[in-house]
């Protein structure tokens, strides 16, 4: 916790930062109340440290973009000046990165909050708030403080960790905590405590659900599962909690229709928060607008709508586009990509969050954006169990539902070694721009596909013809927190 964001939460307890909206949790006022209300606001202030990594700031600068642009899937888009995407890019991994830094400093202000409603909520007597809603807003306060840090170890490793309300500066003079004692002592006991908060299975408000607990839960046992913890047991918990979330039939995989593609779908914020998006940052175009659509906008594209700036942020490589199989409809034009609309040519760019309803109209977007989907649950899940037993009916059902909306044939009989594979790749060509999934998977197995096989992580090389290396694993801590707090340094 740095000594800054504590005197930002000091503040804001006593000064309301925005007013509670129901549908999307936009405030960041952080309190130690006496009410329902109170209790409301605190737990919703949690969530609006979910969105500054999406969020547009400077010209085209976007905090994730680092994650996203050391895969070799996409590289910086020309003139965004991001100058700190571009050292990522570049392989750069500095203490000085300021996307890096947007990470550290708003998911530990999430925690900051989160620790405060945790400790507060109990300690209100409002009869209003009964112990059902007590215990359903403290899921969600876990479930957030959960998410953030497992975020901070994914891309930082060992952290500092804390789990209760700072109170003095000398609370951010915290040392750093093991990866494993992060896992152990706060993500996992967080998400088991969410998963029994009495929350709905599932919710269009853009919510906490036990159904994105589940999720979430599903995906850290994969990541205790794989480097650096390599607890292979984790394995069989990461293939049963998936399987909940399958077998519950809570979700499905978005599918095209005789009116839309399933891409078009994707794009939509009509599809926000239902049937394949679980869990997702929340925005509107009225009280809190996204901006990952305009960031995305096609570099040369200016003519497919009357918005006359477009950022470009950024785009697929193109060793990343030939790696697709040439029948893989995410690849092709409107799928994950686009390089032509009304016949109109462009740098070839994200396809994701760019839809129809925005390029004809004003330029404001209410697009969320996907931390969670039910790919990521069904490829979690036939993963998992190739890796805990072998790779049975359910697990190729559960792969092969990727590959089918995809435009591609079933495989069957596959080896342990070569299944596994393809879900690796299913996953690399499922999740480009989004939350950073390939940059985590790539960490949690020590490789990268290189557009034919796989290789180790260390020592590959990117389509820029950089080299990953040792340093590249994590992202350093930035330096402001070494100089505040010299326990974090190395």
């Amino acid at each position: 916790m740095t000594k800054y964001n504590l005197l930002l939460i000091i503040c804001c307890l006593f000064f309301s930062c925005e007013d509670y909206l129901d549908e999307v949790p936009k405030s960041e006022k952080t309190i130690v109340g006496t009410s329902l209300l109170d209790a409301q606001e605190s737990v919703n202030g949690i969530y609006a440290y979910l969105r500054a990594p999406y969020n547009r700031t400077g010209y085209a600068k976007m905090v994730y973009s680092i994650l996203e642009v050391s895969t070799g899937a996409l590289k910086p888009a020309v003139g965004t000046q991001d100058t700190d995407m571009e050292d990522a890019y570049a392989l750069i991994y500095s203490s000085s990165n300021a996307n890096a830094s947007g990470f550290w400093n708003t998911y530990y202000g999430g925690i900051e909050a989160a620790n405060i409603a945790i400790a507060s909520i109990p300690n209100i007597t409002d009869p209003e708030l009964t112990p059902e809603k007590a215990n359903a807003l403290l899921g969600e306060a876990y479930f957030l403080r959960a998410y953030y840090y497992y975020q901070l170890v994914q891309i930082f490793g060992e952290i500092p960790l804390n789990i209760t309300p700072s109170s003095s500066f000398e609370d951010g003079l915290l040392p750093k905590s093991s990866v494993q004692e992060v896992y152990e002592t706060v993500i996992v006991p967080d998400l088991l405590i969410a998963e029994d908060a009495g929350m709905p299975n599932t919710s269009s408000s853009g919510r906490v659900t036990t159904g994105a607990v589940k999720s979430l839960l599903a995906k850290v046992y994969l990541s205790m599962a794989g480097a650096p913890l390599n607890q292979t047991d984790k394995y069989a918990l990461a293939r049963d909690k998936a399987n909940e979330v399958i077998s519950a039939e809570w979700y499905n995989l978005f599918q095209s229709d005789g009116s839309t593609t399933w891409f078009n779908k994707l794009n939509n914020p009509a599809y926000d928060n239902i049937e394949e998006n679980i869990f997702m940052v929340q925005y509107n175009s009225e009280a809190v607008g996204s901006s990952i659509t305009s960031y995305f906008t096609p570099i040369g594209g200016e003519a497919i709508s009357p918005l006359t700036l477009h950022f470009g942020g950024m785009e697929p490589e193109e060793d990343y586009i030939s790696s697709y199989d040439a029948n893989d409809l995410r690849a092709q034009n409107q799928g994950f990509f686009f390089n032509e609309m009304d016949g109109v040519t462009f740098n070839n760019s994200v396809y994701k969050y760019f839809y129809e309803e925005y390029r004809l109209g004003n330029g404001l977007s209410g697009k969320n954006v996907p931390l969670l989907r039910y790919a990521d649950v069904l490829l979690t899940y036939a993963e998992a169990q190739n890796e805990a037993a072998t790779a049975d009916a359910s697990a190729y059902k559960a792969l092969n539902a990727i590959r089918s909306r995809a435009g591609l044939a079933d495989v069957s009989g596959l080896s342990k070694e070569d299944f596994r594979e393809e879900v690796w790749k299913q996953r690399f060509w499922e999740f480009p721009a989004e939350a950073g999934i390939n940059w985590f998977d790539q960490r949690r197995t020590g490789m990268v596909f290189n557009g034919s096989d796989f290789g180790s992580l260390v020592g590959s090389t990117l389509p820029n013809g950089k080299t990953l290396s040792e340093d590249h694993v994590y992202f350093p801590i930035p330096q402001n927190e070494v100089v505040l707090n010299p326990n974090l340094g190395d």
